[in-house]
């Protein structure tokens, strides 16, 4: 057979005949979806044999995208000199010192954080399961019961409380309830509550004492020691000292309020009274007064100027002190002369002003009394005639005491310098 008839036969057999068609195309041929039929004559690729990473000695192959085989990079050791990395790689971030610390520290703030939050927790917990209400107790401000309630019972100022037994230990406020009982009980001084662990209530009380009264807005106050109002009268109360003070326009006069005494002007202030408070100078008074024996006698105390401070002893003998300097050696001084400690003071007769407000500069005081000339003065007591001489000398003294100014001797006390 000829070369020309072989090839015929072969286009014959490659070429279909009228009567065949091809084959219907599928959606995913038509989409490109199948696989490319591998052409005739052509000898299929074999896939490359993927070896294991530590036996592979050559380089390695790889295909493209169109389907060519390429050499593939050998893996670098990246502990040899010659290593180089990607360059189009980002290199890791290096992160400083002062970062690391900020990052402990964070984690400590949030670690303590953590723990304060579970003590917290653990605090409320226990305060409000375990640490109940289970007993009262009132005594003394010293610590010491029975207490002294003044004109109430325990079982009222327990009552008056409102708290039960049951209810958490810590769920009230005990300066609320201090300045509730104080308000309700106008006749306690001090009372003042708190707690003790594992569950007892303790109130501290203190009575108060009727000690002065003012003349208020038509009215009189009855005030304690601490210038508490206890009680309103529309009469004059007996057998208590008179205050006269000026107090705040505003300020409340009901029961159970405190007062609050006037502060002295501009023109009143000196540098020797600027920095005393007149609560605290009728309070230093008062216990002066009652060291050295005078506060029993006590009738009248005069604070409405602050630098001319006065008192009336007895009804009698009227003390002028002047300021609050020095304030301890004048009262001292005032009632060695009324009491006449060492015989050279003032008798039990004696009517006036006793002035010991002027000190000199070696820290003694000049002090002078101004007898109350309305006074009269008793009669010389008659003597025999012949006895002209103590006659005349009788005559004599009697009329030195009805003079209208006499300086009384200095008694023995040590005086105690300014300042």
């Amino acid at each position: 057979m000829d070369r020309n008839q072989r090839s015929r036969r072969q286009k014959a057999a490659a070429t279909p005949s009228a009567n065949q068609r091809p084959a219907p195309r599928s959606m995913k041929s038509r989409l490109g979806l199948t696989k490319k039929a591998q052409p005739a004559g052509q000898p299929r690729r074999a896939r490359p044999v993927q070896q294991p990473t530590g036996q592979r000695t050559g380089p390695q192959q790889g295909v493209d995208s169109r389907g060519n085989t390429k050499a593939r990079r050998p893996q670098q050791n990246p502990q040899k000199a010659a290593y180089r990395q990607n360059p189009n790689r980002r290199p890791p971030r290096r992160v400083t010192h002062a970062e690391q610390l900020r990052r402990r520290r964070q984690r400590a703030v949030l670690g303590a954080l953590l723990v304060f939050a579970v003590l917290v927790g653990g605090i409320i917990l226990s305060v409000n399961l375990l640490f109940k209400v289970t007993d009262f107790r009132v005594e003394n401000t010293d610590g010491s019961t029975p207490a002294n309630t003044g004109v109430y019972t325990e079982d009222q100022i327990i009552e008056l409380l409102g708290i039960s037994e049951g209810d958490s230990l810590f769920g009230f406020s005990a300066r609320e309830k201090s300045q509730f009982l104080l308000s309700n009980l106008p006749y306690l001084d001090v009372a003042d509550v708190g707690t003790q662990m594992p569950g007892t209530v303790v109130v501290k009380v203190q009575p108060a004492t009727e000690r002065f009264m003012m003349e208020y807005a038509g009215q009189w106050l009855v005030l304690s020691d601490h210038l508490k109002v206890l009680r309103t009268s529309d009469s004059q109360p007996d057998g208590l000292i008179w205050l006269e003070a000026d107090i705040p326009q505003g300020q409340a006069t009901t029961p159970g309020s405190f007062l609050s005494l006037q502060a002295q002007t501009e023109e009143q202030a000196t540098a020797e009274t600027s920095h005393i408070s007149a609560q605290d100078t009728l309070e230093q008074m008062m216990t002066a007064l009652e060291e050295n024996g005078l506060k029993d006698g006590i009738s009248v105390i005069d604070m409405t100027d602050l630098s001319e401070l006065n008192f009336l002893y007895q009804g009698r003998v009227s003390v002028t002190l002047g300021t609050a300097n020095n304030l301890d050696y004048k009262i001292r001084f005032a009632a060695t002369l009324i009491l006449d400690v060492n015989g050279t003071g003032l008798t039990s007769s004696d009517r006036g002003t006793l002035d010991v407000s002027r000190q000199l500069e070696d820290g003694n005081i000049e002090a002078t009394f101004n007898s109350d000339t309305s006074t009269p003065t008793p009669a010389p007591t008659p003597t025999p005639e012949g006895d002209g001489d103590e006659t005349g000398e009788g005559a004599d003294a009697t009329g030195s005491g009805g003079d209208s100014t006499e300086t009384t001797p200095t008694p023995e006390p040590t005086p105690v310098p300014e300042g």
